[in-house]
């Protein structure tokens, strides 16, 4: 991290750049555009303008992450003037460095964790290391890390003692007596983790205090508004997970629930405002995940929220950071459920939403005294817009826009659907159309993961990105995925290239049916488990669709279960066993790998050369299968990229490519071919 002061010229652009983007925004909307005008590819490969927008304890500041447009593997932290958002200080993250995250924790000191470019790879990575900066750009410490006491990172930063161990803030942000508290976890090759430590760290010195344990290895933990932590959790292996609570920090710890012996899951979010009951997730049977408030003095609950058919997303904090007003909900679009409808923030935010049609609206951050605060809000079709709120006046004050460059009438809404599987099981997911009439040409866009991860509805680069260039978006979130229960979690275990692909055709096939796709021009697409599902699906289905392309993507399970980096503990290969199987004949069966005689489609492919995560070796030994079966395909390799392509040059010629092959297969130019 650099100093404000003697800016390298990018740099300084940036501070002219975030008031030239405040002033062009707010004194001039976009012009209206039509509804079939082209966007430039670059504007869906930009980082947004602005993220992590917050407001300083006393609200003399406001701040927020801005990317160096020169180079990807470094980021600003931008300090504006709390009441008129005019740029004060720039503060560079360093070189080949990210600011990751950041918080204030006091009224000018700000605590930031980095990620860092390592071994030439083009994806940084988080360190769990911990700095600290003033808000003027002066005192620069690296406060936690293994590089604490060395001169490698900035040429300004003063260093504490090196440890090698990562460092994760927990509890309140704010500092008392200059310190906060922070779980430690020393690193290890023990494939079972580490110890986690409870220390305070001084924010200004980097000193640090260990003043207890967690009950277990690699535990998270929660504090209540006293500064005592009192609830911890921990994932033993894969699949089990163990609670404890106590009720200060001089107590021992006492199991509150096991979820291999009672069946349900129960994950601790934070304190209520007495410190009497305890906010958890709990994710038990056949339906979504709830919320409920639980006593953890006997561990017995209270239902808060539970949706219609989705898990329950985040909470919002009241202004006073002692409770939570709100919670996220995602049956179908998101909204927002309110715990107390009659608090203050609670009639507000309903104020607020009535002046964003189409869009979520939330306090996302409060001043110490909760007179001030940032508003979020979220779009499908346009990103992030900011704006500042006095809670005595009720006026808010437009900010900043993440991607002013999004004009929102010619980007497309993302709808939400439902649909049933062939054996009945409920599914959910979105479509986005493009403008014209249907039936469209269609791209199914498979999520990775697998497991616990889903596609939500939101501002979405890829699916703008195709629904701009005509094409119909589909996002199933197949079983297996998360957002829809723990039950609907464990339904896609071993059903790799099984049921969960029957998922995806089923949704093609529902999308055809309504009107909305043409049959004879269908295309699959995904990353990760996403790039294995959408080459699983032509060799299940080769009659279906004209084309699938692979990024990243698994094409043989045996070469996940054996090389990838999922291995490196015990509760990976948990995972792995759990989630594929170890029947080597049946991986390969239900592997693109073994079916790839049956392949009629077009096929891209797209893989990292580092990539850790799905090793190169899936692409190498299905690229080397099909050129014995002579398929054609085409691809694209970028040799220092890891899981997924990180920089911006490569992600636009990935982008290229893959408009262009989708194009002349089930765009325009197929069209044009076809028409006599």
């Amino acid at each position: 991290m650099g100093n404000t002061h003697g800016l390298r010229p990018w740099a300084a652009a940036l501070v002219l750049g975030v008031g030239s983007v405040l002033t062009a925004v707010a004194a001039a909307p976009a012009p209206t555009a039509k509804a079939t005008s082209p966007i430039p590819l670059q504007d869906f490969i930009r980082p947004a303008n602005f993220s992590q927008v917050r407001i300083s304890p006393d609200g003399k500041y406001l701040s927020a992450i801005v990317p160096n447009p020169q180079n990807p593997h470094e980021n600003v932290l931008a300090i504006l003037d709390g009441q008129t958002a005019k740029p004060l200080h720039v503060i560079p993250s360093g070189r080949n460095a990210l600011l990751a995250d950041y918080f204030w924790a006091s009224d000018d000191r700000l605590i930031a964790a980095g990620a860092f470019r390592q071994n030439g790879l083009d994806t940084p990575r988080g360190t769990g290391e911990l700095y600290g900066i003033n808000a003027d750009g002066k005192r620069q410490e690296q406060l936690f890390g293994y590089r604490a006491g060395s001169d490698t990172v900035g040429s300004h930063m003063r260093h504490a003692t090196q440890r090698y161990a990562s460092a994760t803030v927990i509890g309140d942000a704010l500092a008392v007596d200059n310190r906060i508290l922070i779980a430690t976890n020393a690193f290890t090759d023990d494939r079972n983790g580490s110890a986690t430590n409870i220390e305070t760290l001084n924010i200004m010195t980097g000193q640090t205090r260990t003043i207890g344990a967690a009950p277990a290895r690699n535990a998270d933990l929660i504090v209540d508004h006293a500064g005592q932590v009192r609830a911890a959790w921990t994932n033993d292996g894969f699949t089990e997970m163990r609670v404890w609570t106590r009720p200060s920090n001089d107590a021992p710890w006492t199991l509150r629930n096991d979820s291999a012996t009672s069946g349900v899951t129960i994950t601790p979010i934070g304190f209520n405002r007495d410190n009497s009951r305890l906010y958890v997730r709990v994710s038990q049977g056949d339906g979504p995940d709830a919320i409920e408030l639980m006593n953890p003095a006997d561990g017995s609950r209270t239902m808060v929220y539970q949706g219609k058919f989705a898990d329950p997303m985040d909470l919002l904090p009241t202004a006073d950071h002692l409770d939570y007003y709100a919670i996220i909900t995602a049956d179908g679009k998101p909204g927002l459920h309110y715990i107390d409808p009659g608090s203050q923030e609670a009639q507000l935010t309903q104020a607020l939403d009535s002046n964003f049609p189409g869009q979520l609206a939330f306090f996302s951050s409060f001043t110490r005294d909760g007179q001030h605060a940032i508003v979020h809000v979220i779009s499908d079709r346009s990103g992030s817009d900011y704006y500042l709120f006095d809670l005595a006046t009720h006026q808010a004050k437009f900010l900043m826009s993440a991607q002013p460059w999004l004009d929102p009438k010619v980007t497309r809404p993302m709808e939400p659907i439902a649909l049933t599987a062939r054996d009945g099981l409920p599914l959910h997911g979105f479509l986005t159309l493009p403008a014209g009439k249907a039936p469209f040409p269609m791209v199914v866009v498979i999520h990775g993961g697998p497991h616990g991860v889903a596609d939500q509805w939101g501002y979405d680069p890829e699916v703008q990105m195709l629904a701009n260039h005509g094409y119909a978006v589909l996002q199933v979130n197949y079983r297996g995925s998360g957002g829809y229960g723990a039950k609907f979690i464990e339904r896609g275990y071993r059903q790799w290239g099984l049921s969960m692909q029957d998922d995806v055709t089923d949704a093609t096939l529902w999308a055809v049916k309504q009107g909305y796709a043409d049959p004879k021009r269908l295309c699959l697409y995904g990353g990760s488990y996403g790039g294995y599902a959408a080459l699983e699906g032509v060799v299940r289905e080769p009659d279906l669709y004209e084309c699938a392309i692979g990024y990243a993507g698994v094409y043989d399970l045996r070469v996940q279960l054996d090389a990838s980096d999922t291995r490196q503990i015990n509760a990976g290969v948990d995972y792995l066993h759990r989630a594929l199987g170890t029947d080597r004949a049946d991986l390969l069966r239900r592997s693109p790998l073994g079916g790839v005689a049956r392949i009629k489609a077009h096929l891209m492919l797209a893989h990292g050369g580092e990539d850790k995560r799905v090793p190169f070796l899936n692409f190498r030994e299905f690229t080397r299968a099909l050129d014995a079966q002579r398929v054609p395909y085409e691809s694209l390799v970028e040799p220092k990229e890891g899981h997924g392509f990180f920089l911006p040059e490569h992600r636009l010629e990935f982008y290229g490519k893959m408009l262009d092959f989708l194009d002349r297969n089930i765009g325009a130019q197929r069209q044009a071919v076809a028409t006599p």
